[in-house]
């Protein structure tokens, strides 16, 4: 009897270990789709800040390190704007953006920015 009971364990243990297995494969496999989108959704980051600088390098005037510069920025405020979720989180981040930008170019530069308003709020919102 005490033979029939240990068997029966073992066959238990066997196979709870063998569904434990499946799943963790199911689990790798989420994940790694989950990557994909995150990667997606990293090059739309770029891609967007890419844009907002060609935008500001039609209507100014940048060396190769200040466009280096502000596409790193504007990279960092889509992906900030992202992470936000609240509208004073977001307001936030665009008056960091601003103040970023305002550090980053001439007086002069920025007073072309800054006759443009929407230009302006494209940038930093």
């Amino acid at each position: 009897m005490k033979k029939i009971i240990a068997a029966f364990i073992l066959f238990v243990g066997c196979t709870l270990t063998a569904n434990a297995q499946e799943i963790k494969s199911v689990n790798s496999q989420e994940r790694k789709q989950s990557t994909e989108v995150v990667e997606i959704r990293k090059v739309d980051f770029n891609d967007l800040a890419k844009k907002d600088t060609h935008t500001l390098t039609k209507l100014i005037q940048l060396d190769e390190q200040k466009i280096k510069d502000l596409n790193g920025l504007f990279l960092y405020k889509h992906e900030a704007l992202n992470k936000a979720k609240e509208t004073r989180d977001k307001e936030q981040v665009s008056t960091i953006i601003e103040a970023k930008l305002r550090a980053t170019l001439s007086p002069e530069q920025m007073e072309k920015v800054a006759n443009q308003p929407n230009l302006l709020h494209q940038l930093t919102h």
